[in-house]
């Protein structure tokens, strides 16, 4: 990565960030933004963003995005994650004392809920992956008014695949334990989550083996009304699913292609949208930038001894490098489309012209977008 690219990365990435928790309530940043239009989700909402960790009754860890206050938020400072806490025992055990591996995960911890009642989205993170790999865009989601909620995957993420092969997965569960979670807590007198969650709308969002996650499980649990999945992998073997969705695909995917994606798209039910970024796999996630002054995970990785397995090294850094397109350059655009897309399923904006000219918008960026109904 060139010192020129790093630095843009590193401005672009503090600067979403910041707006996350900082953004005026001008009519450019505001819940709904008038006039609606292919920029209008790009920047963030009327919101702060506040973020928590909770445990499922597996104990698995679940991590949770959601609309705050501006006042309760001001003069604290942004979480961080630590990738390290995803590497297995042995491998933890190897690090030399003092070394992290941070990145902002996105909100103020432990502030309370805004006023109100928003709708949810769980969250479905990729193979090898992790519940906030994804925070720059699930922090910017819940500035719109959406609470969103992260499983790890135990089955299939950072720490079970770099200890072995992964096991049968358990996402599908994983996501409808964090949906009964949700609602639990929803109803539960003295919760922080209390009344604050509108079970009637949901909606899942997945990254490559979380594509396929969430495809899955809006094809099994009724409760879900939607799913959008980027860069996602698919089962040939599941039926079309009679439910609104959304494909994010780059056009420089070295790990699932464009060409494969395009196909899935042509088999998928209507109504569907895709929509079509440049980048690689790794776009939709925060995983390029984390440690991008050091020279990115691997070279981190090499610095304090630990060999990463060659099947994940793709994993690692496809996208990442010139002259693939820097990740933060495509978060808005990116943004712009999920939350479009999830306020149009759910009926809070009633046409969609948040997807029109979105190629002109985003010149070099976005190259297609197209739907059928």
């Amino acid at each position: 990565m060139t010192t020129l690219r790093r630095t843009i990365a590193v401005v672009l990435t503090t600067a979403v960030l910041a707006a996350t928790l900082l953004a005026p309530t001008s009519p450019a940043t505001a819940q709904q933004a008038p006039p609606l239009g292919p920029t209008s989700y790009s920047a963030n909402g009327k919101y702060a963003v506040g973020e928590r960790t909770v445990k499922l009754p597996s104990g698995v860890k679940v991590e949770l995005w959601y609309p705050a206050r501006k006042a309760d938020v001001k003069g604290k400072k942004i979480g961080e994650y630590d990738v390290a806490d995803w590497l297995p025992d042995f491998l933890k055990s190897q690090l030399p004392p003092g070394v992290e591996v941070t990145y902002p995960s996105g909100g103020v911890r432990g502030v309370p809920v805004a006023p109100g009642k928003f709708p949810l989205v769980v969250f479905s993170h990729g193979f090898a992956g992790f519940r906030t790999q994804s925070s720059a865009l699930t922090a910017a989601i819940a500035s719109w008014g959406f609470v969103v909620a992260a499983p790890d995957h135990p089955s299939r993420n950072l720490t079970k695949v770099m200890f072995g092969p992964a096991g049968t997965t358990t996402d599908v569960e994983d996501l409808q334990d964090t949906i009964t979670m949700v609602a639990k807590q929803n109803k539960t007198k003295g919760s922080w989550l209390r009344k604050h969650v509108l079970m009637s709308q949901i909606g899942a969002l997945g990254h490559s083996a979380g594509g396929r996650a969430v495809e899955s499980l809006a094809s099994v649990d009724k409760r879900v009304d939607t799913f959008i999945g980027m860069a996602p992998a698919h089962d040939p073997e599941l039926a079309p699913v009679q439910k609104p969705s959304l494909v994010i695909a780059a056009t420089g995917d070295g790990i699932i292609s464009l060409d494969k994606i395009e196909a899935t798209y042509e088999t998928m039910a209507a109504p569907k949208r895709i929509v079509v970024t440049n980048g690689g796999h790794l776009v939709y996630s925060d995983l390029c930038e984390v440690g991008s002054a050091e020279g990115g995970l691997l070279e981190i990785a090499e610095a304090v001894g630990i060999t990463v397995p060659q099947n994940l090294i793709p994993l690692a850094t496809d996208g990442c490098y010139e002259p693939a397109l820097a990740p933060p350059l495509a978060w808005p655009a990116v943004q712009h489309v999920v939350v479009a897309h999830l306020r149009r399923v759910f009926g809070t904006d009633a046409t969609d012209a948040a997807f029109t000219g979105l190629v002109e918008a985003y010149p070099g960026i976005v190259t297609d977008s197209r739907s059928a109904q």
